[in-house]
């Protein structure tokens, strides 16, 4: 298990590790190329292969770790960085730890960042690349009804998508459940009732048997996931289309810039239902090249709270499955919790963000699987003509069928 106190790296190491990967063909800055192992030359199209890690990704001690942060205050603050390879300045927001430099590319790295007790470990490459994420963004525009024209015209451009790591806690652990109840069954009965007619008929009803139940179930929950991020950096804006689409605005996150695009709800990423975990690799900082990286604002232990939860809902499935029938009812439930463990990982997401009459909406592409979760605005008209178009076909229906009648 990993000592806790070997993370609080100073702040020498940390910044000697923040550097620029030059192309070795042209010595130009790289990129990760999602989808590969390599670190990609956008001038000479160079692959620059990444040297595999010898690291492990490691399951650490909740337990530990928790005692170890009982002290701890970690801050989060926006904080002014130099750029090593070109030596311009420039804001890094308070969630952000890695980003690119504004003026020439380079990745950077904030200092603060060195504090942290708890660094990510493992994260999973980027494997969809910025033209497939556009391309979900343009289908998943032209696929809403009611979404106003301006948005989608709007989505005839890239959708200011940028990809980004998203902190995430993973939790792992072993429950044995002790639990009693009772299991209903249901079954047909016939019984003799009178209808409107006065006449004696039979008819039938379901019913439910109720026996008493007790058992246990055991259970291991493996990466239970619980983001850990509660926004995006700081953003730009710019005016789409002229008089008549100017309230719809794009806000796209990223460093040193000015208008916010709003907190990321972990609603909504936790929308994703795709991730896998299996895909974890240790963390290099050439994965991250050409891409931003939020620092975590939920800690572990507010995090491991919502884990629990998770993993208690399980644990009710488990039972409800093993009193089996087709009605359960939970008297009481005691579960023992063994091999607690977590991971700090980072997850790949192709970000579009945009205002839309003063209100934030955001889209999402899973950078692992390309699924899409998203927001977006009503057409009030569309709203309105669809509403007026069901009214005059029920209008129709009702003529129809009232003539019939008659």
């Amino acid at each position: 298990m990993e000592n806790p106190n070997a993370s609080q790296t100073t702040l020498d190491q940390m910044t000697s590790k923040v550097r620029a990967f030059p192309c070795r063909a042209c010595g130009a800055k790289l990129s990760f190329a999602p989808g590969t192992e390599t670190l990609k030359c956008s001038y000479c199209g160079t692959e620059n292969d990444i040297p595999k890690s010898a690291d492990a990704v490691e399951e650490l001690s909740i337990e530990d770790w928790l005692k170890q942060l009982e002290d701890a205050h970690e801050t989060h603050q926006q904080e002014q960085v130099k750029c090593q390879n070109c030596g311009g300045e420039q804001t890094l927001p308070a969630n952000l730890f890695a980003s690119s430099c504004t003026f020439c590319g380079s990745p950077i790295t904030s200092k603060s960042y060195a504090q942290r007790l708890i660094k990510p470990k493992s994260l999973v490459p980027f494997k969809v690349t910025k033209l497939q994420a556009q391309e979900k963004w343009r289908a998943w525009i032209r696929g809403l009804w009611l979404a106003p024209s301006a948005l989608k015209n709007f989505a005839q451009g890239d959708g200011g998508i940028k990809g980004i790591y998203i902190p995430y806690w993973t939790f792992d652990a072993q429950t044995y459940t002790k639990y009693a109840g009772q299991r209903g069954d249901n079954y047909t009965e016939n019984y003799q009732t009178t209808n409107d007619k006065g006449e004696r008929v039979t008819e039938s009803r379901t019913r439910t048997d109720w026996t008493n139940v007790s058992g246990n179930v055991s259970f291991f929950h493996d990466d239970v996931l619980v983001p850990a991020s509660n926004s995006f950096a700081a953003a730009s804006s710019r005016n789409v289309g002229g008089a008549q689409t100017q309230q719809l605005t794009r806000a796209v996150g990223g460093a040193g810039l000015s208008t916010a695009v709003g907190a990321l709800t972990n609603k909504l990423a936790g929308g994703f239902r795709t991730w896998n975990t299996k895909e974890l690799v240790p963390y290099q900082e050439e994965y991250i090249a050409g891409f931003q990286a939020e620092a975590y604002q939920v800690g572990l232990k507010d995090a491991f709270v919502g884990g629990k939860q998770q993993i208690d809902n399980r644990v009710e499935d488990l039972v409800r499955s093993d009193i089996g029938g087709d009605h359960q009812r939970i008297t009481s439930v005691n579960t023992q919790y063994s091999h607690l463990t977590f991971k700090h990982i980072l997850l790949p997401m192709w970000v579009s963000a945009y205002l839309f009459s003063g209100k934030t909406y955001r889209f999402l592409v899973n950078g692992q699987s390309g699924e899409v979760v998203g927001e977006s605005p009503k057409s009030g008209w569309k709203i309105f003509f669809l509403v007026c178009g069901i009214l005059l076909a029920l209008f129709v229906l009702l003529v129809f069928f009232g003539g019939k009648h008659r």
